[in-house]
């Protein structure tokens, strides 16, 4: 537990517990090391995205142990998400959508100026600055989400299926842009998917979900995540028919991979 920055032991979580309660998350263990990628795959309503909603600290109501760095999960703070739908207000402009926390964070007027304009540079968003998401592509509206996380600084990123609204090759670009910003950073980042390839190629280690109530049923080093060369490579085909065979055999999962 010590070398773990994210550490979850013994996480169950409940709806509804003051009528018929629902098991969502039942005895969830997982633990990653700072600095790492962990990736979580399972089929759909096992409780993935209630588990990252305890996380961003967006959801206070379970029982067990969660700890961020040591901490309780808060509300902002080093921890930033990302979501399936970019998370993007439609009526304001990039600018305005990437520097929404920071006003929130009362920054002054400098320092947001300073900080929006590094990150956005540093993403080829800046010459986007003025436009709306409608008049974006997915993989610029994709890059604007991930700006607006960056710009916060954060310790911790947590990702809930922000790619599976981009096309095939959109994807891998965006994959590939993820690891850039990681070797740069090295954020711990935590990401949901259903993509089994993108589960072996950004995850270095991965974690099986079961069906709802869900629970955590099998952890993988995965030794062929980091570089995109390895996308064609027999060992990264091995890694995901592995991953593909043990997710049919212990829940019937049907992937979108």
């Amino acid at each position: 537990m010590k070398d773990d920055y994210l550490f979850i032991k013994s996480l169950k979580v409940d709806f509804a517990p003051k009528k018929a309660p629902v098991r969502a998350l039942e005895s969830v263990d997982l633990s990653l090391s700072r600095g790492k990628r962990g990736v979580l795959i399972g089929p759909s309503g096992c409780g993935k995205s209630t588990l990252i909603n305890v996380l961003a600290g967006l959801n206070a109501d379970y029982s067990g142990q969660v700890l961020i760095d040591g901490r309780p999960p808060l509300r902002g703070g080093e921890t930033a998400l990302i979501l399936q739908d970019f998370g993007l207000l439609p009526w304001k402009t990039v600018w305005d959508n990437v520097v929404l926390g920071l006003k929130f964070r009362q920054k002054s007027a400098g320092e947001i100026k300073a900080a929006a304009e590094s990150v956005l540079e540093k993403l080829g968003l800046l010459s986007l600055a003025q436009r709306y998401p409608a008049q974006l592509s997915g993989g610029q509206r994709q890059r604007v989400a991930i700006a607006r996380a960056l710009v916060l600084e954060p310790k911790l990123l947590l990702m809930d299926e922000p790619f599976s609204s981009l096309d095939a090759l959109t994807r891998e670009e965006i994959q590939d842009f993820l690891l850039e910003i990681w070797e740069e950073t090295r954020l711990t980042i935590f990401l949901i998917t259903h993509n089994i390839e993108e589960a072996v190629f950004l995850g270095e280690k991965i974690f099986i979900m079961s069906h709802s109530p869900g629970r955590i049923r099998q952890e993988i080093e995965n030794n062929v995540s980091n570089a995109s060369r390895q996308r064609g490579q027999t060992q990264f085909w091995e890694m995901c028919s592995f991953l593909r065979s043990f997710l049919h055999r212990s829940s019937h999962y049907a992937a979108d991979a």
